[in-house]
């Protein structure tokens, strides 16, 4: 598949930027609406679309075979209902910009993945270049008076969701995945989003009787992570197809930064 410069710079500035603001987002999408009904609204009505648009346009050319949609499934439910829904669950009690600082190791997480599944070795410079960066979020979560994480209950919940991510996408490039990239993530936006609809209705109460306490902020949010968020998502899928891993999750070193200035500016 033929490299395009162009995509690939518009899709890291997607990861990068864009992803940087879901944090907030899912924090105030969550204040009123349950994790899981985010996730499965956010997404599978993201899925569908992005479905309904490969048809449209003529780039479902050929339909998914059952190994392709079982990769989508895997990918979309490590990614999506692990990493995202897990994400979504600690950001419950757990501040926005602790949840990314948390996530920018996905780096080192992807290459442990790397080295034990596919025995890739990570080149000195990468790995320094690595470690620079965890050490920078670290100094922009320094307070002056020391580092301290409690481990509670949220927080282990957006430790699993990370492992979930890291774990996926280094599988990611080993699956037989569709050849066109907006019909495999639309698979993984379904399915994913469609069994955490299902774990929402086991879950929680029913969608309508939970409306009326959802906030006009928690919707905004929700459509912004079901727009903007999906994209990004798409974005994701398509550097995974064309960049290794190991540069792609490089996003999760400058999210932090972004989750960090918005936090100042839009939430105090």
């Amino acid at each position: 598949m033929k490299r395009n410069p162009a995509a690939i710079a518009v899709s890291y500035f997607a990861i990068f930027v864009i992803w940087g603001s879901t944090y907030l987002g899912i924090r105030w999408a969550v204040e009123s609406m349950p994790p899981f009904y985010l996730v499965g609204i956010r997404f599978f009505f993201s899925g569908l679309a992005f479905l309904g648009l490969a048809l449209a346009t003529g780039r479902l050319t050929t339909w998914p075979r059952p190994r392709e949609v079982l990769a989508s499934a895997f990918l979309g439910l490590f990614l999506i209902l692990g990493g995202n829904g897990l994400v979504s669950v600690g950001e419950k009690s757990v501040d926005s910009y602790l949840a990314s600082i948390v996530i920018c190791s996905t780096p080192f997480c992807v290459a442990f993945f790397n080295r034990v599944l596919f025995r890739e070795r990570l080149h000195p410079t990468r790995l320094a270049g690595m470690v620079l960066g965890l050490a920078g979020v670290m100094a922009i979560a320094y307070s002056g008076s020391g580092i301290h994480v409690s481990f509670s209950w949220g927080m282990l919940a957006v430790v699993g969701g990370f492992l979930c991510w890291g774990f996926a996408t280094a599988m990611s490039k080993r699956l037989p995945v569709h050849e066109d990239n907006l019909v495999t993530t639309g698979m993984q936006m379904a399915i994913a989003g469609g069994i955490a609809l299902a774990i929402s209705w086991f879950a929680y109460a029913p969608l309508g009787e939970l409306l009326p306490a959802v906030t006009a902020r928690s919707w905004w949010a929700v459509l912004y992570l079901t727009t903007a968020g999906s994209a990004a998502f798409y974005a994701y899928n398509y550097l995974l197809k064309h960049e290794p891993s190991i540069r792609v999750v490089s996003y999760s070193i400058v999210n932090p930064l972004i989750a960090v200035l918005l936090g100042i500016v839009l939430a105090g």
